[in-house]
């Protein structure tokens, strides 16, 4: 039978390390039926043969992000972006001209803001310069910081007599009045249950928007980090789209590790679905963040010595969740970003599989999300007891200085990917947009470079621990395919799998690291069919 489809004249990179380069590729039914000359793969071409020439340009397989809050990402894209802005004036510009735009009294919601290099922090007072009559909510970068103004104080009904919700904290000015910061979900819970929510109708439109986004960013797939206060419209929508033939992406769905019984209860496991749209892990989060001061410190913050962070899971809380999914057939997916929350978390999940005889039941391995700082004792462990490390390189850009910062000196192993790839660890990427921007080529500079985009710090920070190009593209493919328990699918490109591609710019083996971010997506295809490009 001849092939649907034929990409020719590509730099095809496989990520089959048997046969990692090729010329061209065929597909058939949504499959890859030949890897390999040019010469050999043109002659499966027939009559109905679409034939597309990529021009000699770098061809890799489909690129999943590992990390993503895709709803919630579909909705901050909306919001007055903030990411970036290094100093408090350009906020205040930048929020000022969403106030003038807003109706009278329309709340005005906002992301991505960083304080840690400011000159001022931020206070409900500073916005209530700005916006006295609106209600203005803005998300720190991380999502694990809200800072509010005195409207939305009044009409949540915070005071000075509201208490602390449980492993969450109310900032508080010199006389104990709260002054706007809301730190860790519970907390947030009391801002966030008083937000205008979209309807359906227009988070699909949303979401599908951001479908296309991906698709333009050389996406086929990404693992949805969903929390319970969106967990069940987030799958409700794409499903939604699944059924319309608008989820051009295929779809790692993880479940809230708080709704476990429910899931167990109608029998549902990680696998459920189909290759398009499955269930994934359980997700549950053991701290905080960085630069929120939440993370989950075995020594305090270098700023803060009487501040070790938050466990916004209390510990036997979480090895209840990690007994239950198992028994469940779910893995987790911990997001652990301090090396105090790092260490526990392996604790419990080598615990588990020394003392559990279901590991092997599981159709996925065990993750933790971010393992962004480690204890140098601990950087064999993922590999010991199987673990995948979901990391996201792209933060260290933001990241780096502030880590130096409030980690000193034990900022040498943070985001430490070569020494857990030298261990053995499995590691698969993600942005977590809309923490960071869901560019996978941002993400690859990152793991290449160790610098921002500016270019700093020169040489790298900690450079010792640099992938090359291959390792980095293993991340944004192979590493999420293992991770969802379907490598013998998806990841690379060899006959059998399924027909997904990626077509570059320019080629990141032969350019210089510093022009990566410059990378655009020429094609991208999906299931055999191209989903972006000129040729769709």
């Amino acid at each position: 039978m001849s092939a649907d489809l034929i990409l020719t004249n590509g730099r095809v990179y496989t990520v089959d390390p048997a046969h990692p380069w090729a010329e061209a590729v065929a597909c058939r039914d949504g499959r890859i039926v030949a890897v390999g000359r040019a010469a050999d793969v043109e002659g499966l071409a027939g009559p109905g043969t679409r034939l597309i020439d990529a021009g000699g340009r770098l061809v890799l397989p489909g690129l999943t992000d590992a990390h993503v809050h895709t709803l919630l990402y579909a909705i901050q894209r909306r919001q007055v972006d903030l990411f970036g802005l290094t100093d408090l004036v350009a906020v205040r510009e930048r929020l000022a001209a969403a106030v003038a735009a807003a109706a009278p009294g329309e709340w005005v919601l906002g992301r991505g803001w960083d304080s840690n290099r400011w000159e001022a922090q931020p206070t409900a007072a500073l916005l209530d310069e700005i916006a006295p009559r609106h209600p203005v909510v803005l998300t720190r970068m991380d999502m694990h910081t809200w800072w509010v103004n005195s409207r939305v104080l009044a009409l949540a009904g915070v005071t000075a007599e509201t208490p602390d919700p449980p492993e969450s904290h109310i900032g508080r000015d010199a006389g104990g009045r709260p002054n706007g910061l809301f730190s860790e979900w519970n907390a947030i819970a009391l801002i966030e249950r008083h937000l205008p929510r979209p309807d359906a109708a227009t988070l699909a439109g949303w979401l599908a928007e951001t479908v296309t986004e991906a698709n333009r960013l050389g996406l086929t797939g990404l693992h949805d980090q969903r929390i319970e206060r969106e967990g069940a419209e987030s799958l409700r929508l794409f499903q939604a789209l699944r059924r319309e033939g608008r989820l051009t992406l295929r779809v790692h769905s993880n479940v809230a590790a708080d709704y476990l019984a429910e899931a167990a209860q109608l029998g549902l496991q990680a696998g459920f679905g189909d290759d398009n749209l499955w269930l994934g892990h359980a997700k549950a989060f053991a701290d905080g963040t960085m630069g929120s001061r939440t993370a989950f410190m075995l020594a305090p913050f270098e700023e803060e010595l009487d501040n070790t962070g938050i466990a916004v899971t209390p510990p036997e809380q979480l090895w209840s969740h990690l007994v239950a999914a198992g028994e469940a057939g779910f893995p987790m997916s911990v997001h652990a970003i301090g090396d105090r929350a790092v260490r526990e978390v392996l604790d419990m999940m080598g615990e588990w599989a020394a003392t559990r005889a279901g590991a092997s039941h599981l159709p996925m391995p065990q993750r933790v999300e971010h393992l962004q700082l480690m204890h140098p004792d601990d950087l064999e462990r993922p590999a010991r007891y199987g673990v995948v490390g979901s990391v996201q390189p792209v933060h260290l850009q933001s990241d780096w200085r502030t880590a130096d910062r409030v980690w000193g000196e034990r900022a040498r192993y943070a985001y430490a990917f070569r020494s857990l790839l030298d261990r053995g660890a499995a590691l698969a990427f993600g942005s977590d947009a809309p923490v960071a921007p869901l560019n996978p080529m941002l993400g690859i500079y990152a793991a290449v470079t160790r610098q921002d985009e500016a270019g700093e710090p020169a040489g790298g920070w900690y450079p010792q621990e640099r992938l090359s190009v291959a390792e980095a593209i293993a991340g944004y493919t192979l590493g999420p395919a293992r991770l969802s328990g379907k490598a013998d699918r998806l990841g690379s490109l060899a006959p059998g799998k399924y027909a997904d591609l990626v077509v570059l710019s320019q080629n990141l083996f032969e350019i210089e690291p510093q022009a990566i971010p410059d990378t655009k997506v020429w094609l991208t295809l999906l299931n055999g069919r191209v989903v972006y490009g000129e040729e769709a």
